[in-house]
């Protein structure tokens, strides 16, 4: 079989995201471990898959399908996953197991500002970093990943309150970017702009260089235990923080992660009566049964439709 030339090769590679091409190696690696190969028949796909049903969700076990059926097309080779075996071997595991997910438990604006309270075992800079990430991170309904990426060169401050240029997102690879609102709360320290201007202020004092408005510098970083900052928050450091802030205050952290504050504002700005397609607006999301789905904790009176009729 020819060689493709090395352009195309960096095209193919960059259909898909970072974070998909890593998720594809370690299903690809899984599956070589328990005996696969590429490339590999239905009948072996099939079995792998009733074998790793007993610990995987199905969902888990779709993705790893992708996995293999884009290892196949790499090398030019027909995907055993098409074939109706597999198809039906997928099928029988969601109907025998169920489909439900996991869902992170909504934050509520109450509780994220109490979570945003100054604690004293913390430092000034942690407390600071802590109240504008998680502010911010609530008021724009942001995936972890967005909020984690943001980079100085992203905000603009307004008279209204600040506006966040999200380049890139898990629903638009093709970079085309949208801006997000953030407008300011009248409730002094627990008003997202002023808590990340206070963060941004601290950046600089601290930096012996502080970062300029075009810089690529991520706005969230670590800091050690010397008080020194370090480089940007990953993805899954927000969760983190959110569970360690949860415990600090005496509350439980169970069942909330970095999610949870994209699913509260989602379910607080429902429960208050915001419009879905507003609700798209600031988190992006394309359809309106997406939003449904993260609509969580309402009775089934909250926003009821008959009840602004009798």
């Amino acid at each position: 079989m020819a060689r493709r030339p090395h352009d195309v090769i960096r095209y193919l590679r960059n259909s898909l995201s970072v974070h998909t091409l890593q998720a594809y190696a370690s299903d690809l690696d899984r599956f070589k471990r328990s005996g696969g190969r590429i490339p590999a028949t239905a009948e072996q796909v099939a079995r792998y898959l009733a074998h790793a049903a007993e610990e995987l969700k199905p969902s888990t076990l779709a993705r790893q399908i992708a996995a293999i059926s884009y290892a196949h097309e790499q090398q030019g080779l027909q995907s055993p996953t098409k074939s109706a075996l597999v198809r039906r071997t997928l099928r029988g595991i969601r109907r025998t197991k169920g489909v439900a997910q996991k869902q992170a438990t909504p934050i509520t604006p109450e509780l994220v500002r109490r979570v945003v309270k100054p604690l004293r075992c913390l430092s000034e800079a942690q407390n600071r970093r802590d109240a504008a990430l998680f502010l911010i991170a609530f008021a724009g309904g942001f995936r972890r990943s967005e909020i984690a990426s943001l980079c100085f060169k992203d905000l603009s401050f307004t008279k209204q309150g600040l506006l966040v240029r999200l380049r890139s997102s898990k629903t638009d690879q093709y970079r085309r970017g949208r801006d997000v609102a953030i407008p300011k709360a009248p409730r002094g320290q627990q008003c997202p702009v002023r808590a990340l201007r206070l963060w941004l202020t601290t950046v600089g004092a601290m930096s012996e260089d502080g970062p300029g408005p075009g810089s690529d510098t991520p706005v969230f970083c670590g800091i050690d235990k010397h008080g020194n900052l370090r480089g940007g928050l990953n993805s899954a450091s927000v969760g983190w923080l959110l569970r360690k802030r949860l415990a600090l205050h005496g509350l439980s952290p169970e069942g909330f992660t970095a999610h949870s504050l994209r699913a509260g504002l989602v379910t607080s700005a429902a429960k208050a009566g915001v419009p879905v397609w507003a609700i798209q607006r600031q988190t992006g999301h394309r359809s309106e049964s997406t939003v449904h789905r993260y609509i969580r904790g309402l009775s089934a009176f909250d926003c009821n439709a008959a009840s602004a009729l009798l």
